[in-house]
């Protein structure tokens, strides 16, 4: 079931994803949370839409409903790719979900 948490968990990624910028992977690809193809570990997908590419984010973090947030984004996030401290600090400071409190 996705919830409204969900959807502002999704908003919130696109907003650190750069998903407003026209120069971002996120905003050329309709990928606004830079969602890898299922099984590949590197490239993003490309969606149709900007609806699509959401949807296919908001699903992404409805799959890890219970997971404490810090899971989350060291999952999403990893820090080989990623500032995940930053990311986990600023996605938590948006949402208003501290970083041990599940999804």
């Amino acid at each position: 079931m996705i919830t409204t948490r969900h959807c502002l968990i999704a908003a919130c990624i696109m907003h650190i994803e750069g998903a407003f910028s026209t120069n971002s992977p996120a905003f050329k690809n309709n990928n606004p949370g830079n969602l890898r193809p299922p099984g590949e570990s590197t490239g993003f997908q490309k969606f149709d839409t900007k609806i699509d590419g959401f949807d296919a984010l908001v699903k992404d973090v409805a799959a890890n409903t219970g997971k404490p947030l810090d899971s989350f984004v060291a999952k999403y996030a990893p820090p080989n790719e990623n500032n995940s401290v930053l990311y986990l600090h600023l996605l938590s400071e948006l949402t208003g979900i501290q970083p041990n409190e599940a999804i």
